[in-house]
């Protein structure tokens, strides 16, 4: 995979890879990241990661860190650390 710099957009298939382990939508909800899809913290319910996409408001690896953000829907997915 490639290296994807600091502020530099995110792209999708980035996302679905061991890039992040968790996820938060703009709408509230947690997503755990396993592989393509993503599980739903508190109902499991099952989504693809490319249909969360465009609702991902961050993006959490496993030491909690937030690795990439945005801050309001309509703007890009970049890359924070």
């Amino acid at each position: 995979m490639e290296k994807i710099e600091k502020g530099k957009r995110l792209p999708v298939y980035a996302l679905s890879s061991s890039i992040g382990n968790s996820v938060k939508t703009f709408d509230g909800k947690m997503y755990l990241l396993k592989g393509a899809i993503a599980v739903e913290s508190n109902t499991g319910e099952i989504k693809r990661v490319a249909d969360i996409y465009y609702r991902v408001r961050s993006i959490v690896d496993e030491k909690h860190n937030v690795v990439a953000k945005r801050k309001h829907e309509h703007d890009e997915l970049k890359r924070v650390n």
